[in-house]
């Protein structure tokens, strides 16, 4: 597996404040590159995440949408045509997280999602079953203190075999997935400036 093979997803914030800007910011990274979107709610920002995936369905085009549902918290009916409508407006691109005991109740109510599991024991890791051939495994790393150090964590998961880095989001990210061999760096960049 070479440098270029390893995924970018980032981690959006869990507590939006602002939720245009939050929104804004998620197309700016889709633009800049990211490969996927994660959103990781804080349980007590008061926001519910499939509503938030259809927002960010109807303003990116490419990159996969990710986040957690809980599912004991609606009737698995009204969950599986939630799931089913963000999925039509995603056009396949949504995937749901689960741990790996509600893996199969998700691939009930929604067998045409992507899915991805934790790994017991490892809270920052995550496995992506495929069809055909082994489970793609995804890590979370910090982000990144520069373009050099950036290089280095996607060479490490490369080398260790990893397809998917899942980042918080960041400012630095963001000019570092839009400029790549910018050694300038530019962190006055705000990120809902897109």
């Amino acid at each position: 597996m070479n440098q270029e093979a390893v995924r970018v997803a980032v981690l959006l914030a869990g507590w939006p404040d602002r939720l245009g800007e939050w929104l804004a910011d998620a197309r700016a990274f889709e633009a800049a590159g990211a490969d996927a979107l994660w959103v990781d709610l804080d349980s007590e920002s008061g926001l519910d995440p499939l509503a938030l995936l259809a927002a960010l369905a109807a303003l990116t085009h490419r990159a996969l949408l990710v986040a957690a549902v809980p599912t004991a918290d609606r009737p698995p009916e009204a969950l599986g045509r939630t799931l089913a409508t963000v999925g039509r407006l995603a056009r396949r691109r949504l995937a749901l997280v689960a741990d790996a005991e509600h893996l199969g109740e998700l691939a009930a109510l929604a067998p045409e999602l992507e899915r991805f599991f934790w790994l017991p024991g490892e809270p920052a890791a995550f496995e992506r079953p495929r069809d055909e051939g082994d489970p793609e495994r995804w890590v979370q790393v910090p982000p990144p203190e520069g373009r050099a150090a950036w290089r280095t964590a996607l060479a490490d998961a490369a080398a260790a075999g990893t397809h998917g880095v899942l980042v918080p989001a960041g400012p630095r990210l963001l000019d570092i997935l839009r400029n790549p061999d910018d050694p300038g760096g530019r962190q006055d960049l705000q990120l809902a400036q897109g």
